[in-house]
This record gives structure tokens, sequence and C-alpha cells, in this order.
């Protein structure tokens, strides 16, 4: 990065925060002597003479009137020396009487001088991010059967060993408007995006094959370094990271709802990437049917059998359509299919059932009894309930969709 990238984007905003603060004209130079920000717009990429004595001796200069006496484009004040990484880089002119402005120098350049780390920093975190989301890009465009010597080469430049058993841990975050200074430079990932990218660094990294990366907004991807065997080592990690998180995000006043999605553990690419699949479909299917917890698996019964109901393929699906059909059509057809539901996911037990619909247990039984003579189905049978449960299910999942 060199010394106008650093400093010359920020210049003229940083002059006119400053000198609209202080009430006093400010100027400020680049390492070759450009002036890059100036009260007085007429300077800007003029020359200013004094800039190469002042780098070269990093000190900070006086100029009286008296010395300034035909010099060209060199005002009365004071000249300091702006340092970054041991080197100056620009030099910050503050103008009046020496004796008047000499005060504000201190204030103004150790300001100045954190603006440029804190710009560097980000910048550096930002490369980072950038990176880590390019990687991640080819990696899950890989499919099956293509040059897999090319992606394993890429993995090798990136220090990604294969081989090593990971598992893939999708977070989904509500993206929030970060307020910035105006003299902060505009950046792809922004400044909350920045902090959480850190802080999640901070959660999960455990050592250099762990990665954390920033899939879009509100979207991040971990691919963590696990032990296969170790199932309880995942749960305890996100039990620690949900809580770590909520706590982060209540304290900047942040949306702390979230969800942690995770596949199971795999160690070949072809794995990974079923490893993301999986959290990404756990995930979406959790977000679909209102899961309030913050943690959810593909693994977990709940999840694989609304997963179930939504990939299977039915015997008979006209069949069953047409049943689908005669319930809805029929004048108390809703109330009917909600009873049928809440029966078999009360394990066929019609006392539960009722108090879970808030009705009188006989209204249940006359509303069952309907939906048997409807169907003519026997709904003591559970692979029958079953088969119209799945049936009743997967059409509910199919209207939402539509």
């Amino acid at each position: 990065m060199n010394d106008l990238q650093v400093l010359g984007h920020f210049a003229q905003s940083v002059v006119e925060q400053f000198s609209s603060l202080l009430d006093i004209p400010i100027s400020i130079t680049d390492n070759t002597g450009m002036i890059i920000g100036s009260t007085d717009n007429k300077r800007l990429g003029s020359h200013h003479i004094v800039t190469a004595e002042v780098t070269k001796s990093g000190k900070i200069m006086f100029f009286s009137k008296e010395q300034i006496a035909g010099l060209v484009n060199v005002l009365p004040g004071i000249a300091a020396p702006l340092s970054f990484q041991q080197q100056t880089i620009g030099v910050l002119g503050l103008i009046g009487d020496p004796a008047t402005v000499e005060r504000y120098v201190p204030f103004v350049q150790s300001h100045i001088e954190m603006l440029i780390m804190e710009n560097f920093r980000a910048k550096t975190i930002v490369s980072k991010m950038e990176t880590m989301q390019h990687f991640i890009q080819c990696l899950l465009s890989y499919k099956e059967g293509e040059d897999l010597r090319k992606i394993q080469n890429y993995c090798e430049i990136h220090g990604f060993s294969l081989g090593l058993s990971r598992r893939c841990i999708l977070l989904d975050i509500p993206s929030t408007v970060d307020q910035l200074p105006s003299i902060k430079e505009v950046q792809l990932f922004n400044q909350t995006e920045q902090d959480l990218f850190l802080y999640l660094t901070k959660l999960f990294v455990d050592n250099e094959q762990d990665l954390v990366i920033p899939l879009k907004a509100g979207q991040w991807l971990v691919v963590k370094h696990l032990n296969a065997e170790d199932t309880s080592a995942i749960e305890k990690k996100l039990d620690y990271v949900s809580d770590s998180l909520q706590v982060f995000l209540q304290n900047r006043d942040m949306d702390s709802k979230f969800m942690l999605s995770y596949g199971e553990c795999f160690s070949t690419i072809e794995g990974i990437l079923h490893s993301y699949e999986q959290s990404r479909k756990a995930m979406a299917i959790a977000k679909r049917n209102n899961f309030q917890q913050s943690i959810v698996s593909i693994s977990d019964w709940n999840l694989l059998s609304l997963a179930l109901v939504e990939e299977m393929k039915l015997p008979s699906r006209q069949t069953l359509d047409k049943y689908i059909e005669k319930l809805s059509n029929h004048a108390n057809g809703a109330a009917l299919i909600e009873s049928f539901l809440v029966y078999c996911e009360e394990q066929l037990n019609m006392s539960q059932a009722a108090r879970k619909l808030y009705l009188h247990r006989n209204t249940l039984i006359y509303r069952i009894q309907q939906l048997q003579q409807l169907l003519t189905i026997d709904l003591h049978s559970f692979k029958q309930c079953t088969l119209l449960y799945l049936a009743l299910k997967q059409h509910e999942h199919n209207k939402k969709l539509t």
C-alpha cells in the first residue's frame, strides 16, 4: 500500500472536519509535496516546497511571516510530519501565527495518525475477508468430476490442508446499517461486518485450518476442523458461541436474533460441499417452519421429519391428491385437516390432541369420525395415519412454495 493510498483518500475530509472544529485553516501534503487536503480548495494539487525538509527531518517546523517571505505557496504556521509504520508519509500544516496554532498540533497530528492506522487495519481485514470469500466461492463451485488437481493446488496455495475432518457451520444474522464517520472510507465490508469477522474469528478459529468466511450480507460460513467422532464437541462449541454472540450483538445495540446450523464432518472436498449443503438445508427448513432455537442441525429428528415431508415421493400420489382434494372441499375441511394433524402429532391420543386444540374431547372425536367416514380410512392404523399425515404435510409445504 503506497503513501497516497494510506492518506490521500480521506485527507480532504480530515481537513474539513478539523478546520471546522478548530476554526483554523489546515492543509495536508503527501510525501512528494503535493497538497492533497486544504481548507483553500485552490491549493489542492499544488506543490508545497517545505514538505521535503519536514519529511527528511521528521520534526515539527515553525514558519513565521518573516521566514516565508519570498517562498511560493508557503503560509505562516506549523508543519508537522505525519508518520505511519515509522515512516513520514505526509505533512500536516496548521496555518496562522505559530504561537497561536502550536497548541493544536499534538491533537490534530495524533488523531490523523490514528485514523491512518485504523484505515490500514480496516484495509488489511477487508483484504483477508475478500480472500476468504473468493476462496470459498471457488471451493463451493467445484463439481464432482472436474479437475480435482486444480482445486487441490488452490487449497495448497491458501494453506488449506485436505484430508482433515471438517464440518461446515452456517451463521445467519440480520444485517445492520452501519453508521460510519464521514472521514472513513466506504469499504466493501462495512465496519459492523469487519467487527463481526474479528469476533467470529476469535470464537471459532483455534488453528490455521479453521476458516471464517463472509458469504453475503448477514450470512457467514465457518469451516471448522473437528474430531468427527466427538459429536458433543460441536454442540458445546456452538452453545458457547451462541451465548457469546448474543452478548456481543446486544452490547452493540444490534438485532440479537440469529441462527446457527451445522452439517456433518467430512474430510474430502466433496464432503465439505455436502456438509455445507446440509447446514444450508437445515437452516432453510428451520426458517420456513419458524424454529425458535438458535442452533439447528440436519441430524435433528424434528428437522429430519420435515425434510422427509418436503423431499419424499409418496406412492400413488394421484390417489392421495384426490383424498386431499376431497377433504379440502368439505365444508369443514380446514378444521378436519387441522384436527387430524394435531391428533397424529399427539401420538394418536385423543385427550392430548383435544387439549392442544382447545376443543372438547367429544368435538374432536366427531371431527375425526367425519374424516374417517369421508376418506374411509382406519384412524386406529398407524400406517394409514402416517401415510395421510405425510401427504397432508407435503401438500401444506407445497402450498407455501406457490
